[in-house]
């Protein structure tokens, strides 16, 4: 009940206080988050210097305290967002969200097969849906169900005011088959791995549990899967950055198609590690599977 009350807070918040006085009050709720929160704040710092160490790069422990805090912070933004943009405007989104190499996903819609979309945890994955239903294109999400109901439907009720049409972990399979088929867009987060299936890969240096959907159904269908990811810029507008599609084949290897977009992630969340929201250390054998 108070994970529910929360999130009906949230959005009160959110959707009836000016922008940056909301803002305001999700950052310094983040605060609070990343100073009581020790098993969080631990795990994001961990995430965190893996990132760097695979860059090369050794952050001192100030600066990756500094680092996790502004990961807390995005994420407070993030979830004001995700209230405040449910019910909006194609001129709205138009106004806050700039978009690199639309002419990509033309593309890929052009061959006639559906696209499958891969993004992560990360900028703002909610808002970047939003904006390919602006532009004309029918959504289908594939999301992992809340433990609690009344949060489930919550949550359904704000992404279906965006337009999408949600898709419950677990009973995709077909339904994504059909989507494709229609040439509709299946959109994935492909840094979680919410399968009994134990499918591995290296990420940033080490190896993770990693999800398998997308090379699956590019394979079975020849849809084309369009990694692409919505930036939080410095002036809280967005990019939605769309990569180059990668086009399936009939003799294409789905464990293949799994590495390109692992290199897609980890050219963007390389970029921003702070804008990557996974608040449990992602790489311990014993967590991957958590939501």
């Amino acid at each position: 009940m108070s994970g529910y009350i929360s999130y009906r807070l949230a959005a009160a918040v959110s959707r009836y206080l000016p922008g940056g006085f909301a803002y305001w009050i999700g950052l310094r709720i983040s605060d609070l988050f990343y100073f009581f929160q020790r098993t969080s704040r631990r795990a994001v710092t961990a995430n965190l210097a893996q990132v760097y160490k695979a860059r090369q790069i050794e952050p001192s422990a100030t600066v990756l305290r500094g680092l996790a805090r502004k990961t807390f912070q995005n994420f407070g933004k993030y979830l004001v967002d995700f209230f405040r943009y449910a019910k909006v405007s194609r001129e709205e989104l138009q106004r806050i969200v700039s978009i690199e190499h639309r002419e990509r996903l033309e593309y890929a819609f052009g061959l006639g097969r559906g696209v499958i979309i891969v993004t992560a945890h990360f900028g703002n994955w909610e808002v970047g849906g939003a904006m390919l239903h602006a532009l004309g294109y029918p959504v289908n999400v594939v999301a992992a169900p809340a433990e609690m109901p009344r949060v489930q439907r919550l949550l359904q009720k704000f992404r279906e005011e965006r337009g999408f049409r949600v898709v419950h972990v677990g009973f995709s399979g077909r339904t994504l088959l059909r989507c494709l088929k229609n040439g509709e867009i299946v959109a994935l987060l492909s840094d979680r791995d919410f399968s009994n299936e134990n499918n591995t890969l290296e990420l940033f240096g080490k190896q993770v549990r990693f999800p398998r959907g997308a090379g699956w159904l590019a394979a079975r269908t020849g849809a084309p899967i369009v990694p692409a990811f919505l930036l939080r810029l410095p002036d809280d507008t967005f990019l939605l950055r769309i990569h180059e599609p990668i086009i399936p084949d009939a003799a294409s290897d789905p464990a293949r198609l799994i590495e390109r977009i692992r290199d897609a992630i980890e050219n963007e969340v390389g970029e921003r590690p702070c804008q990557w929201f996974v608040f449990h250390e992602f790489w311990k054998p014993e967590q991957r599977g958590e939501r």
